[in-house]
Formats: structure tokens, sequence, C-alpha cells
């Protein structure tokens, strides 16, 4: 059973670090002070939700007469599509996010017309943590695409899903053979080889004097220190020297005053933090306690967490988020995430308002755009290779441009931070290189990677 928990924990862990936005675990957002234009954050007018925009796209789903029988799980009036969650398994809830945007969406796509006048008809797809091969199973014999969601234990090591011909718009990946996986395309790619830093290059410019004081602390569980050592090979090739480092335990760690003292003593200056909001708190908890903090505290997109925001301490001024997403304190000023809260409450009220939700959603559009296109010939060949012909994808103006497949990251980011105000878009240090844009988008915000991060094949 204790080994259990542990798992369950790193799954937590390990599907935070994927999203991009926050996590609200009552539904809620908190608006903050902003600037911004829907310009500014790259999305157009576009069409309100009732005439069937989104964002800055005029027409997702609508009426037609395609027909057919052209692939498993499509007829000529149906396309029934999966979504994956864990959120039945020991941790409950998991990523249920994911699933409840892709029920507004259907909801709603189906009220404009459906794909050329195909309902979509909706598949629970739950892994439930451990049970990601027989969830897999069951979606071939019945869906013909998995769209919007994702599992923490994504190895797929039998490939059942590329061997039944399932195509997968993944929300997201996690594991080595996940993100390499065929018969995949990611709206917001995560890849193996090529990551994206950009935060690095701010810290570097901000702090030039400090980056030999560089300190990393992960979760102490193999997948995330695959991460942690992905993260020292991008930091040492900028410069930064890692003057400490440390792997502490997801859950009952009792360590962090002793974490405090050690980096304090030995003049750090800049942190990387890898793990979940709640080790953070306490770990800030212990730095102000101590009367000391570093200069930067460097931190991925699932730190932007309402949770976080109303335990965090004082010691949240220097906080170096990093995200893709237009933040949900700039809705009124963004049209698709507004158009994302709307959805939400008009078709599935009683859902989830979370960062994983708009994540997924940026896959339920990509895969409405790609199956329309395909008409009466919606085959998985078609469907993949629409969706691969993308660029400059934004989700409608959800986030950044991407290109989708498994490719190089986007260069583009922003960076948040946290006042008593709550989030905050951090414009100077983002540096935005489209004129009066939210994104920084150089493309030395992105790293190959020449360490040996190769996913195995298929088990014999």
């Amino acid at each position: 059973m204790k080994h259990t928990r542990a798992r369950a924990l790193l799954a937590a862990s390990l599907l935070v670090v994927t999203a991009a936005c926050a996590r609200d675990d009552d539904g809620t957002t908190e608006a903050g002070d902003t600037t911004t234009t829907t310009e500014d954050a790259g999305g157009g007018e576009g069409t309100s939700l009732d005439e069937g925009g989104f964002g800055d796209l005029e027409a997702v789903c609508q009426e037609g007469d395609a027909s057919g029988a052209t692939a498993p799980g499509v007829t000529d009036t149906q396309i029934t599509v999966g979504t994956m969650t864990d959120k039945g398994g020991i941790v409950q809830g998991l990523n249920e996010e994911m699933y409840d945007t892709a029920v507004a969406f259907t909801k709603w796509c189906n009220e404009h017309g459906g794909i050329n006048g195909r309902e979509i008809v909706l598949s629970d797809v739950d892994a439930k943590l451990f049970d990601y091969e027989p969830a897999v199973t069951e979606a071939c014999g019945r869906d013909f695409a998995l769209v919007g969601g994702g599992a923490v234990f994504d190895e797929d090591p039998n490939d059942v899903r590329v061997g039944c011909n399932l195509p997968n718009i993944a929300g997201y990946v996690v594991s080595a053979r996940g993100r390499v996986a065929g018969l995949q395309v990611q709206p917001i790619p995560n890849t193996l080889q090529k990551v994206g830093l950009g935060r690095y290059n701010t810290v570097k410019r901000d702090f030039p004097d400090s980056i030999d004081r560089y300190a990393i602390m992960a979760s102490a569980i193999d997948s995330v220190l695959l991460v942690k050592n992905q993260t020292i090979e991008v930091a040492e090739s900028l410069g930064f020297e890692v003057g400490y480092s440390v792997d502490y335990q997801t859950q009952g760690e009792t360590g962090w005053a002793n974490f405090v003292r050690d980096m304090q003593q030995q003049d750090i200056r800049i942190l990387e933090f890898i793990g979940q909001p709640q080790n953070l708190i306490e770990l800030t908890t212990a730095m102000e306690t101590a009367g000391w903090h570093p200069d930067a505290i460097l931190l991925s997109g699932n730190f932007y967490d309402d949770l976080y925001r109303q335990g965090a301490t004082n010691s949240t001024e220097n906080l170096y988020i990093q995200s893709s997403f237009v933040p949900f304190e700039m809705a009124d000023d963004n049209k698709a995430t507004q158009d994302y809260l709307d959805l939400m409450e008009q078709y599935n009220p009683a859902g989830k308002i979370a960062g994983l939700g708009v994540q997924g959603l940026s896959s339920w559009l990509l895969f409405a755009t790609a199956a329309s296109a395909c008409g009466s010939d919606l085959t998985a060949e078609c469907l993949l290779t629409e969706a691969e012909a993308t660029t400059g994808w934004t989700g409608a103006g959800l986030h950044a441009p991407q290109t989708p497949g498994n490719t190089d990251p986007s260069p583009c980011l922003l960076l948040l931070g946290l006042d008593e105000t709550g989030f905050v878009y951090k414009e100077d240090d983002t540096s935005p290189t489209d004129g009066d844009g939210l994104f920084n988008c150089d493309e030395s915000n992105t790293f190959e990677l020449s360490g040996d991060y190769g996913a195995p094949g298929p088990e014999a």
C-alpha cells in the first residue's frame, strides 16, 4: 500500500508538471489587474460561441452531409471519440478537468451541427493511473480517436494503441515512450530531445553575477529525475553552475528547514524547483522563517495554481513561472480564454475550471478543424495528416503559436509572478518579441539536448 500511494503521489506530481495554467480545485478563478488587449494576445475577433465560433476561429463545428463508415467508430451519423484521464484512480479526480472540458465541448459542438453533420459521441476512457493498457484496449474496440486527454503512466509497453490504429490528438504526454509514440499529434509538443526553458535566458540577463550559485531541487522519483537531468543540461549549457542539488521526498518530507540552511550557507542565489506547489509552500515557509530567499526561483507552469497562491508566503516576489498560455486573469481581454470560461459555464457548469482543461480544449479544437477538413473521407490517416499540416496553432488564441505533432517545442513563452493581488504577468521579464504582444518567441528559448533520454522499443 505504501508503494502504491507513493506512485499515486508521483502521478499527481508528473501530471501538474505537464500543465501550463492554474488549477483551482473548487472550479473558480481569481481575476487580476491587466492592461493586455485581445490583439496583444494574438486572438482575432472570430464569431461568438452562440454562432459556432471559438476565439479567432469562425466556425469550429457545423452542419454538413458527410457520410460513410470510413473508420472504426465512424458511421453516417456519428463519430465516437474518447478522452483519457486518470480520474478514477487512487488519486480521485486526477485530470478530471480534461474530461469535463470534453463534455462541454462535445455538447456545444453537437448543438452547432457536429463534424460536418456527424454527432460526436464521447467515451470516458479512464486509465485509473495503473490501467492504461486495459483502457486503451477497450477504446480500440469502440473509438475513432483519443482526443484532449492524457494518462500519467502512458508508456504503453506493448504499443496497443498504435497496434489497433487508434490516433491520439493528445492533451499531454508524459513518458519518454509516450512522447515519441506513433499515430499521434501534440497540439502543444512535449518532445524528448528538445526542450523550451526560456526562463533561464531571463534570469541570466537579470542576475548575471548569480548564475554560478545555482541549485536544483526535485522529487526523488525516477520520472521526475529525468526532467531534472534534462534541466541541469540546459542550465549548464548557459553557464549556470550547480552548487547544490537535492532529491526530496514527495510525501512526508521534513527537511525543508535543513535545505534552506544548506542553501544559505552555500550562498545559493538561483533555485530551480521541480515538483508540486504544496512542497514549494513548505520550502518558502522555511525560507520566511530563516529570513532568507534566493534572487530567483524558477518554476514550470504547474505552479500557476490557485492553491499555491492561497498558501504562498511573502517569499514570492522572486518567482519566474514559465507558461505558454494566456492566464485566466487576462480573460476579459482575450476572447479565447473568455470563451473557455463561458463554454464551461453554459455546457458543463459543474465541471472544473483548470489549466489542463484549457490544454485539452486546444486538442479538441485541432481535432474538429482537422476532422472537418476530411469531410466524408474521415480516416485515421486523414485526421493525422490534416492535424500535422497545421502551423501557427494557437488553440484559437488560448496559447502561443505552436507546430502540432511530435516536432520541436515552441520558443514562445511568457513569465508570471505572484504578489499580494495574485498572479501577475511579468512583462519586463518576459520581454515580448512581437511588439505589443504577450510572448517572447526568441529561438534561443529552445535547447537541443545531447544526453541520452531516448525511449525504449516495445517489449517482446
